[in-house]
């Protein structure tokens, strides 16, 4: 190793079966925010839950469920159909929006929710890159 070289960690393997377990757990969770998600698109709240700008919830709520739905089913085969399930969801959502008296259909809620999932996967190729660097 040179002088310039930054120092490498060693990775350990992921044993199968905790690789299956936080899979579950990933899918668990992940039907736990759609439906969380789902409950608030269709309640007639008076003020967004979390932030007081609602772009930011979508936002939010899509980076999350992107992360969730690339840990519950990881690799590069099931990507395509990952996002355009996602995406779906939130199309369905303002569809239904766009039924409720209380609701809007907003482009710019599909907007925030694909730039949501756009952040999320910034931030995983970030990430991996960083661990590259490091790891090796």
């Amino acid at each position: 190793m040179s002088a310039e070289e930054p120092p490498r960690l060693p990775v350990a393997p992921v044993d199968p079966a905790v690789g299956a377990a936080l899979r579950t757990a990933s899918r668990l969770a992940l039907a736990v925010c759609v439906a969380a998600v789902a409950y608030l698109a269709f309640a007639p709240l008076d003020a967004p839950p979390v932030f007081s700008y609602d772009k930011s919830n979508h936002l939010l709520a899509f980076a999350v469920m992107a992360w969730l739905a690339d840990a519950s089913w990881p690799g590069p085969a099931v990507a395509r159909l990952r996002w355009a399930l996602l995406l779906g969801y939130g199309l369905l959502i303002e569809l239904v929006q766009s039924q409720l008296p209380y609701r809007d259909f907003s482009l710019l809620d599909l907007v925030a929710n694909v730039l949501g999932i756009g952040m999320y996967l910034l931030l995983r190729a970030t990430a991996l890159r960083v661990r590259a660097a490091v790891v090796g």
